[in-house]
């Protein structure tokens, strides 16, 4: 995928690297994102270690935190853990701009596509988004783990504009199928930057080289792989959406607008912890329990599998009429 030969993996040096990052993925992460230069982008240990750093250098004791709700856990585990009080925007109108009018905080996060709903802003509502964001005059986070696979292809939408103190953390691993490399970036302006480096001496300190030469030539490479990925993701989104009726126990599904995964509730009194253990246990398909997000009654659905693996799990799923 990345058209890389073990000849050309052989000859990267294994002493010390770059804190921030190769100059040669700097720029190529920089040009996914329009007005950014390699000097704003900090190469980190996947999103996780990127989410790390700038929430100990954004979040005080006592600020709020104003995040889309459910949200993976790094998002608000991390702060809280920091002094920050949370304050849950719930996905069913958080992706509406008038919303955000009414809320105050001294820090935002935007997660889109959303996980888990895979739920986005369309583009009037986005303009309108980052228009009211801006009014406030505060730092906010993008959050674009999933940026590569909206519907309809093509790259999907970035509010991340260093000058407006609109930051951003962002990967490509769980969309191009390669978590394992563990590559992930956090854009912001300069200052931010040197702050944000000098704390990653005390983690991480540098990304593996061979990973950065690996992460460099898949975005090199993207355009050759990437159209067939996000062909099988929207096919497999496809397929649940003609067929969840069918399954056990279930009450609503909404097709994700972007992303890997889908928010599918369950019927009243059934725990998803309950339902998420039986059904592996039973069928080998595995599923993300909402409690693992704090809401109850709902399960995170993963549309990332080969197709022909995808729809043997939904045939197996669909005969275990007697689940629960």
């Amino acid at each position: 995928m990345a058209g890389l030969s073990w000849k050309d993996l052989s000859q990267i040096p294994m002493y010390d690297a770059p804190n921030q990052g190769s100059y040669e993925l700097r720029m190529a992460i920089s040009n996914l994102y329009p007005g950014v230069s390699p000097e704003e982008v900090l190469v980190t240990t996947g999103t996780g270690e990127a989410l790390y750093i700038a929430f100990q250098l954004l979040v005080k004791p006592g600020d709020t935190l104003a995040l889309v709700w459910p949200a993976f856990q790094a998002l608000y585990e991390i702060p809280k853990m920091l002094g920050a009080n949370i304050l849950p925007i719930p996905y069913t109108n958080a992706f509406s701009a008038f919303t955000w009018k009414g809320i105050e905080a001294d820090l935002y996060l935007i997660n889109h596509p959303h996980n888990p709903s895979g739920r986005t802003f369309d583009t009037s509502e986005w303009d309108s988004l980052l228009t009211v964001l801006r009014s406030k005059k505060k730092t906010v986070v993008f959050d674009e783990h999933y940026r590569f696979l909206p519907k309809g292809g093509g790259m999907g939408k970035t509010g991340v504009d260093p000058k407006q103190n609109f930051y951003g953390t962002g990967s490509f691993t769980k969309c191009f199928g390669v978590t394992g490399l563990r590559v992930g970036w956090l854009i912001a302006d300069k200052p931010f930057i040197k702050r944000a480096r000098s704390f990653k001496d005390y983690l991480t300190h540098t990304v593996n080289p061979i990973s950065e030469r690996i992460a460099l030539g898949l975005l090199k490479e993207k355009e050759t792989f990437l159209p067939n990925i996000q062909t099988r993701v929207q096919n497999n989104i496809d397929h649940f959406t003609s067929v969840w009726r069918d399954l056990p126990k279930v009450e609503s599904f909404s097709p994700p607008e972007g992303g890997l995964v889908g928010w599918l509730q369950i019927q009243n009194g059934i725990t998803s912890e309950d339902y998420a253990d039986k059904l592996f246990d039973r069928t080998g398909v595995f599923v993300l329990p909402g409690s693992n997000f704090e809401m109850e009654g709902f399960l995170r659905i993963g549309f990332g599998a080969k197709e022909d693996v995808f729809l043997e799990g939904l045939k197996r799923w669909k005969s275990c009429t007697d689940l629960i």
